[in-house]
């Protein structure tokens, strides 16, 4: 596992240690040592984009990372589609400090470029985050020093399939695990109903929430906002019991619902807090989400709830 603040400095020793003994770094570490080297992937926030398919993201850039302007930010290309939205990774972060005050740790699964580790960096004494491309992790490195988080943040590169049949965590100590997989790209859209089996990435639902029950059972994932509610309520009850609860939180910005946050674990299910009201246009959201609901004939399974990331 790689400490965010001091990784420059363990990649010199690595090196050092190799190159007196006569062998090469291993082809993660070198990955590592390349990009520092070249400070790959920092944003210059005044250069437009030429990539067609990032220019819509590039000026909703300040929306990702509020430091964005400080030019002291990271990305690739594929991190523009996946970072999540900053007023959103604030609110989930407070909002499991809410839930669990005395909680101490937070493991974040395909951590990206850190949008959502950096948040729960500033509410959480200890962060792990996890991502199978070294680019990611090398960027949520950057990232949480622009933050000044960095000295609360552990990373791991690797499949996390792979991590957990190792058992990596089995005996780090973690209050709640967060997860926010690949969803497939801007063409999820594309689905009615996304269907959470067979577009989820890199694994389907059942198996992911499987996998993060042997972590915590504390479990939060952001999810498409036209997931497959049967599905949900399906894998709930035959993981967790006939009684078990998923809690559904539909989450809006700028008037549009931007996904849904899925949790599960009686202490995040049972919070109760009054959420921000809304304006007209995120009231139509809510009525289409509630629609939806009504189409797919969800069960007592999901309990829905909706949120305005702007206030």
């Amino acid at each position: 596992m790689i400490h965010a603040s001091t990784f420059e400095s363990k990649v010199a020793k690595k090196r050092e240690r190799k190159l007196k003994h006569g062998k090469t770094l291993s082809k993660k570490w070198e990955t590592l040592q390349r990009l520092n080297h070249e400070d790959a992937y920092r944003i210059q926030s005044q250069t437009p984009v030429k990539d067609k398919r990032i220019v819509k993201y590039w000026k909703k850039r300040r929306s990702l990372f509020s430091k964005i302007d400080s030019n002291n930010i990271y990305m690739t290309k594929e991190l523009w589609f996946s970072v999540t939205p900053e007023t959103i990774a604030i609110f989930l972060a407070k909002f499991i400090r809410a839930c669990m005050p005395q909680a101490t740790s937070i493991l974040d699964v395909f951590c990206g470029g850190g949008g959502n580790t950096i948040q729960f960096a500033m509410q959480f004494p200890k962060v792990y985050g996890v991502d199978l491309s070294m680019e990611h992790i090398y960027c949520t490195m950057k990232n949480a020093r622009a933050y000044g988080v960095d000295d609360r943040i552990w990373l791991e590169c690797g499949s996390w399939n792979k991590i957990v049949k190792k058992g990596v965590f089995q005996h780090v100590k973690v209050d709640c695990i967060f997860g926010s997989p690949p969803w497939g790209g801007p063409q999820y859209l594309k689905q009615d109903v996304y269907d959470l089996e067979t577009s989820l990435e890199p694994m389907g639902i059942e198996k992911l929430l499987k996998s993060f029950l042997k972590v915590s059972s504390n479990v939060i994932l952001f999810l498409p906002k036209n997931s497959n509610l049967n599905q949900l309520a399906h894998v709930t009850r035959k993981l967790l019991g006939p009684y078990a609860k998923c809690k559904v939180l539909y989450v809006n910005e700028n008037g549009y619902t931007k996904g849904m946050l899925c949790m599960w674990g009686d202490i995040l299910t049972n919070y109760q807090e009054t959420m921000s009201s809304y304006n007209s246009s995120d009231k139509q959201e809510e009525e289409k989400s509630e629609e939806n609901k009504k189409e797919q004939k969800t069960d007592e399974s999901i309990t829905s709830v909706y949120y305005d990331a702007n206030g």
